[in-house]
C-alpha cells in the first residue's frame, strides 16, 4: 500500500480492509455476496487485497450491510473518523415524549447499576466485569434510547407544534 495523500495510518487502512472481508464472510462468502449487489466475483475479491489499489464502492458497502444487517464497514469508517454509530430505533418522532424519557431513565438506570456492580468489590471496572455485566450493550441501549428522545423532540420541532 503506498501512503501518498493518505490521512490515516496504514494499519487504518489494511483494517478497513479486514472489515471489507468480514462482511462478505457475513454475507456468506465472495460468490453469495455477488449476488446481492452490482460487482462481480472478481471485483469483490479485488476488494480484499491488500496489494489491490481498488477500495469497495460505497454503494457496494451498503448493500452488503443491508444484506447480513450489520454496520461492519460503516462502524469502523466513523470510528476511524472519530465518530460512533448508533442504531436509529423504530418508530420515533411519534410525540411520545413522556414514554422516550422513561425509556432514557430506565436505560440510565440500568447502566449506573451494572457500573455498581463492576464497581463493588474494589472501586475499578475491569475487562472481565465489563463482559460479565454486559456493560457495553447496556451502554448501547441508552445510546440508541438518547437517539429516539432526539427523534422525538426532532418530531415536535418540525412539526411546529406549540
Amino acid at each position: 500500500m503506498t501512503d501518498i495523500g493518505r490521512v490515516h495510518s496504514e494499519e487504518t487502512y489494511l483494517r478497513l480492509i479486514g472489515k471489507v472481508r468480514e462482511l462478505t464472510r457475513k454475507c456468506g462468502g465472495v460468490e453469495c455476496a455477488a449476488d446481492v449487489t452490482r460487482v462481480s466475483f472478481g471485483t469483490l475479491s479485488r476488494y480484499q487485497r491488500v496489494q489491490s489499489p481498488e477500495y469497495a464502492r460505497i454503494d457496494v458497502i451498503i448493500d452488503l450491510e443491508k444484506d447480513c444487517g450489520v454496520p461492519v464497514v460503516s462502524a469502523a469508517m466513523a470510528r476511524a473518523s472519530g465518530h460512533a454509530l448508533v442504531k436509529l430505533p423504530d418508530g420515533v418522532g411519534r410525540g411520545d415524549v413522556v414514554g422516550t424519557l422513561g425509556r432514557l431513565h430506565a436505560e440510565l438506570a440500568d447502566v449506573t447499576g451494572r457500573i455498581g456492580q463492576c464497581l463493588a468489590n474494589d472501586g475499578c471496572v475491569t475487562r472481565d466485569e465489563i463482559i460479565q455485566t454486559r456493560l457495553r450493550k447496556e451502554i448501547d441501549d441508552l445510546l440508541r434510547a438518547v437517539v429516539a428522545m432526539d427523534a422525538e423532540i426532532k418530531a415536535i420541532e418540525e412539526g411546529g407544534d406549540d
